[in-house]
C-alpha cells in the first residue's frame, strides 16, 4: 500500500494539482489560488505530509539526533501547513501572501535541513552509502532546475522535491 501511494496516487496527483498552473514560470502557491482550488491545496499539502511521514520517522528514530531533528521536522511540516491555509492572493491581501511565502519558504528549507542533519547524523553510526551521495545529488538537481529558471521557485522544483524526496526516505529507511 505504501508502495502505491508513493509511486502511483501521490505524484500523479502532485502532478495533476500542480498542471493547473504554469510549470516553469509559476509555482504551486498560483495553483493552490485558482478558483475552487484552495482546498485541492491543502489535501495536497496533508498528502505532501503524509508521503514524508511513511519513511522520514523510521530514519528519524535511527538518528543519533533525534531528539533536536524530530521537533524542527514538526516545525517545519507546521509552518508549510500554515502557509498553505493561508491564501496566497497578493491582488487582494499582500500582507497574508507575503506571510504565505515566507512560511512555505521557511518550512521548505527547514525541512531540507533536517532531512540533511538526519542523513550525516546516520551516516556517523550506519553504513548508509550511496544514499548519503543520492540526497546530494537530489538537492544539486533541484538547484539546477532552480537556476534554469532565472534563480526562481517554480512548480517543476516543487513537484521534482517533493516527489522525489519521499521516494528516496523510503529508500533510505529500507537500508537502516
Amino acid at each position: 500500500m505504501k508502495k502505491l501511494y508513493l509511486y502511483i496516487i501521490y505524484p500523479i496527483f502532485t502532478i495533476w494539482f500542480a498542471s493547473q498552473a504554469n510549470l516553469i514560470s509559476e509555482n504551486l502557491s498560483i495553483a493552490g489560488s485558482k478558483p475552487n482550488m484552495h482546498f485541492i491545496f491543502i489535501l495536497w499539502a496533508i498528502s505532501l505530509i503524509l508521503a514524508f511521514s511513511l519513511g522520514i520517522f523510521k530514519c528519524m528514530r535511527k538518528s543519533i539526533h533525534s531528539r533536536i531533528l524530530t521537533p524542527l521536522l514538526w516545525i517545519a511540516c507546521l509552518l508549510f501547513l500554515v502557509a498553505v491555509i493561508l491564501p496566497y492572493q497578493p491582488e487582494i491581501n499582500f500582507i497574508i501572501s507575503e506571510l504565505h511565502i515566507s512560511l512555505s519558504f521557511i518550512g521548505l528549507f527547514l525541512l531540507l535541513i533536517v532531512i540533511s542533519l538526519m542523513v550525516i547524523s546516520l551516516r556517523m553510526t550506519t553504513y548508509i552509502y550511496p544514499y548519503d551521495f543520492y540526497l546530494v545529488f537530489i538537492y544539486i538537481c533541484a538547484l539546477g532546475i532552480f537556476g534554469a529558471n532565472y534563480m526562481s521557485v517554480n512548480s517543476l522544483v516543487e513537484i521534482f522535491l517533493a516527489i522525489i524526496l519521499p521516494i528516496y526516505l523510503i529508500h533510505l529507511e529500507k537500508r537502516l
